[in-house]
């Protein structure tokens, strides 16, 4: 067995998949399958489930590759200590992200970190919140920020921001969405935000609803917009990105409104120097860089209405005009501030 042999059983159970390991490899396919068998031999057992649509790792899979990970690690950080004083810190890292926060989040981290270290590669890859913890617990991702409370043993979970959530909808007659049947734009089965925006209809004893599955977050605001339903997403990536669209907000109570966004990564996983100077950036140095002055109701320059207390919600209507995007930004910070209304 050698060190190759280990790289070609890490690009096996990344991508699940000969075809591609034996690509990005540069060999050949009957190589790849020739070696695997090679490495099951070697340690005498299955190291892969095999079938028509994909191949998996067995636990004892698992194993040997935290095991190859660990010896990789050790022959990376060997050249890391001999090139240091005259090469710059230089790999990749492989982290998973939810639609959203890839969507204004991630990319201020990523020129964070890249303004420090330019020859680190970053490969990310979005899914929804139990897709990325699957990937993360299979070693395919280095890390990812997922949505929720996450609690798995095998896994350390860093708050890293705690974002404000509303219902989004571009319904004219707001007190009547909830009235009839309600069709939900969401992402794919396992996204938190789905899930809590399910809670919220069950909280007002809403029963009939229907689900519209769209895997792209422009696809759910497009579909959102057109009035085909209503979705759940963080109050800042609409200000931020859709202040120009048709949509409007429905502000919530607290107990549903705030949703952790965390930083998960094995806690038994071998890191390499760049991990953990990118996972301590991520942890210890974060800050949102957008800031909000509080706006008063009777200053800000969108319409809004507040429903009944009695219906449960609270209606922020904004986006029918252009006006500059700092202002709309300032109406984050009055948004937050209905939270004492909400809570009465």
């Amino acid at each position: 067995m050698n060190i190759n042999d280990l790289k070609i059983f890490e690009s096996v159970a990344e991508h699940g998949s000969f075809t591609k390991a034996a690509a990005i490899n540069n060999t050949v396919q009957s190589n790849v399958t020739g070696r695997i068998k090679f490495l099951e031999g070697f340690f005498n057992t299955k190291l892969f489930v095999r079938s028509t649509r994909k191949i998996e790792l067995t636990e004892e899979g698992l194993q040997v590759l935290k095991c190859a990970k660990e010896i990789q690690l050790s022959i990376n950080e060997t050249k890391t200590a001999i090139t240091k004083l005259s090469a710059p810190l230089s790999g990749m890292i492989k982290i998973g992200c939810i639609q959203t926060t890839a969507a204004f989040r991630t990319p201020g981290i990523l020129q964070n970190f890249t303004d420090k270290y330019p020859d680190v590669s970053f490969k990310l890859k979005t899914g929804v919140t139990a897709n990325l913890i699957n990937d993360v617990l299979k070693f395919k991702l280095d890390g990812a920020f997922v949505s929720g409370e996450v609690n798995n043993e095998a896994l350390d979970a860093h708050h890293v921001f705690l974002e404000d959530l509303s219902i989004i909808t571009s319904a004219v007659d707001k007190k009547n969405i909830f009235k009839k049947t309600v069709k939900l734009i969401v992402f794919n089965l396992g996204c938190s935000y789905r899930q809590r925006l399910v809670e919220i209809l069950e909280a007002k004893k809403i029963e009939s609803y229907k689900i519209i599955e769209i895997d792209t977050l422009e696809g759910i605001i497009n579909s959102v917009e057109a009035g085909i339903g209503i979705t759940l997403l963080p109050t800042e990536l609409i200000l931020k990105h859709y202040s120009y669209r048709s949509l409007h907000l429905i502000s919530l109570p607290k107990k549903f409104s705030k949703c952790p966004t965390q930083f998960i990564s094995r806690k038994d996983y071998p890191t390499e120097e760049i991990h953990r100077l990118f996972f301590n950036s991520i942890i210890n140095g974060y800050t949102s860089t957008y800031s909000s002055v509080y706006l008063s109701k009777s200053t800000h320059p969108f319409s809004f209405k507040t429903v009944k207390p009695d219906e449960g919600f609270f209606f922020l209507a904004y986006f029918h005009s252009k006006e500059n995007l700092a202002a709309q930004l300032q109406i984050r910070q009055f948004h937050q501030a209905q939270n004492h209304i909400t809570s009465g």
